[in-house]
């Protein structure tokens, strides 16, 4: 984005104080840097206020009102304005006195940034104000309202913005979920997705990817990269996934717990469809359908899923209700969940086998997958996660994977199950989806045992 700051010569600290607070992503245009020597001022800067910039902000004090350059730059602002329709010149006053006394009602009648003191703080508010307010005008641009502009305060207005990018970021996510580096999505087939779903319908694809562009730098689409042609997912993240076909995980979950009896070793691998477990064991405890459960987990998550139910009910150390085991190792800010990848632990029992092991054995253990290794078995996208999840499936009786179905289509290259390995999958029963297709082929002529809910 193009911004043009027009302002008096007194103001150029307080420019260059504003410019430190503002991104990378917003271009100052500011005539003292981008005139060349012999080029004709008047001329030029009138062109790049017509053709070059998105937005003009008026830096308003005694002296630039007395300016009759910047006061030029100002009308020149104004005929723009006339042509987009839309506002083109946002001004910010140092001094309010000056703009109670203005006549000017072209000027008056705008809403303003104020800016009273020449602080830190202060600049940086308003930097943080004005890449707002710029972001929430060009949405309304790009994206239109059902509101006439003068029926919303400039509040509504960023409101509008920031919830209308938070709906397509989601979109966004979910739609670009299954993708990662070695088939990276491309933001055309992207748009057209989005278009399919009655989003977008009227942006071009220079314009789309402008947008990918500001939600990820707004950090809206975190483990999520493009290149300005293809986009992906880097790495997935805890913050987000738990949001990512919920109401399928849910499913599952439910489904799950099915397979618990009372007295069970239970291993909880970490995972957002393995949380979603532990909640419906929640619910199943206060319903009193089990006794005596011990858990065995390596996700945070999961035991203080578990642990804010033995608050609730006041549980001691010693009972025959719920008992909750955390792995060794070293935790993961992304995802949370313990891992044996460290040097310490690497010539050492990992930390799912050493607790299991003392318990006797998990009874029942339900593990996640980030996709398929071809049609060999379920994979990883990080190669942190094969020791755990092996452990865990080594030491178990009844093994079940638990993924949604829209994973299926995710090819990962970190194997660690075969389809042959005497194992039950639970995920959902998606009609449209030829990967499901493929998963029913592979358990008929398997060992594998598929449970759609």
């Amino acid at each position: 984005m193009k911004i043009f700051i027009s302002h008096s010569q007194r103001q150029k600290l307080f420019i260059k104080e504003l410019r430190k607070h503002l991104p990378d992503f917003i271009e100052l245009w500011i005539d003292e840097k981008k005139l060349l020597i012999g080029e004709e001022v008047q001329n030029t800067i009138k062109k790049t206020i017509d053709e070059d910039i998105h937005f003009l902000v008026l830096i308003i004090d005694r002296n630039a009102v007395e300016s009759n350059w910047v006061m030029q730059e100002f009308e020149w602002g104004i005929k723009k304005e006339l042509k987009l329709s839309r506002p083109f010149v946002l001004p910010i006053v140092l001094e309010k006195d000056i703009w109670d006394s203005l006549e000017d009602n072209n000027i008056k009648k705008r809403l303003f940034l104020p800016c009273y003191e020449f602080s830190d703080e202060a600049i940086a508010v308003t930097a943080k104000n004005l890449i707002n307010q710029l972001f929430a005008w060009t949405c309304k641009e790009l994206y239109g309202s059902g509101l006439e502009s003068d029926q919303k305060s400039s509040l509504d207005l960023l409101d509008e913005a920031d919830n209308f990018i938070k709906e397509i970021a989601e979109k966004v996510r979910l739609l670009v979920y299954p993708y990662r580096q070695n088939n990276p999505l491309d933001l055309l087939q992207l748009l057209d997705m989005l278009k399919e779903q009655n989003e977008l319908v009227d942006i071009s694809i220079f314009t789309f990817k402008e947008l990918i562009a500001r939600i990820i730098k707004q950090n809206h689409l975190t483990g999520i990269v493009s290149d300005g042609e293809y986009i992906w997912v880097k790495q997935e993240h805890y913050s987000w996934k738990l949001a990512i076909h919920s109401k399928n995980k849910e499913k599952i979950a439910k489904r799950a717990i099915k397979f618990i009896n009372s007295n069970y070793i239970i291993a909880l691998d970490s995972g957002s469809t393995t949380l979603a477990i532990a909640k419906e064991i929640n619910k199943g405890l206060e319903m009193g359908l089990w006794d005596n459960l011990k858990v065995v987990t390596n996700s945070i998550p999961i035991a203080q899923e578990l642990f804010m139910y033995s608050s609730k009910l006041g549980l001691v150390d010693n009972n025959n209700i719920l008992s909750v085991f955390m792995t060794e190792g070293r935790i993961r800010p992304n995802s949370l969940a313990v891992v044996n990848d460290d040097e310490i632990y690497q010539n050492v029992d990992s930390g799912f086998q050493e607790t299991i092991s003392k318990l006797g054995g998990a009874d029942i253990c339900f593990v996640g997958a980030n996709g398929v290794y071809r049609n060999e078995g379920f994979a990883v996208h990080s190669t942190y996660e094969i020791r755990s999840k092996s452990e865990i499936l080594k030491n178990c009786k009844n093994k079940f994977i638990v993924i949604d179905s829209s994973k299926l289509k995710i090819q990962e290259q970190n194997k660690f199950v075969d389809f042959n390995d005497d194992i039950k999958v639970i995920t959902t029963e998606d009609l449209t989806s030829n990967d499901l297709v493929i998963i029913k082929k592979i358990a008929h002529s398997s060992s594998l045992e598929l449970i759609l809910v």
